[in-house]
């Protein structure tokens, strides 16, 4: 007679129940076989597996050899292009991040003291970037022509 689906059979009364060392080692022993069934199946599945791994790596060597000079082309066009439009990808390069600079200096800033901030960035900056903000054109320095002298006066 056996209890609740398991397949230990109940005590009869003049058997003793077991103890719960030998109940332990059963368990133990059950384990063992059920592991050692297990990994003999995982065995033989990794053997079965093993002419299919190998036939999908041939075709991923043959694959990447295929795509081996188009690769090295592609690399070598983009090397020149970046040779050819240095100081394009420069230039943008540092205005992206100027950009992000100011534009993390305008977060963290108070509105109040932002037009304080956008001054001394102004006055920071190289001359080639604002010529203006310098000294002032020879033009504004000299004086101004003298009026026409066939110019019609106006009253």
């Amino acid at each position: 007679m056996t209890t609740d689906g398991d397949n230990t059979p109940d005590p009869t009364p003049d058997e003793p129940a077991p103890s719960f060392r030998s109940a332990l080692r059963r368990l133990r022993r059950a384990a063992t076989e059920a592991a050692s069934a297990g990994a003999e199946e995982a065995r033989k599945l990794a053997e079965t597996a093993r002419p299919e791994i190998e036939r999908r790596a041939q075709q991923a060597r043959a694959a990447a050899e295929a795509a081996r000079p188009r690769v090295e082309q592609k690399a070598r066009d983009a090397a020149d292009y970046v040779r050819e439009h240095q100081d394009e990808i420069v230039d943008a390069s540092k205005r992206g991040a100027s950009v992000a600079a100011s534009g993390a200096a305008r977060a963290v800033t108070p509105g109040p003291l932002r037009p304080a901030i956008d001054a001394m960035e102004r006055e920071l900056r190289t001359p080639a970037e604002f010529p203006e903000a310098d000294e002032p054109s020879e033009e504004s320095v000299t004086a101004p022509p003298p009026p026409d002298s066939d110019a019609p006066d106006r009253p």
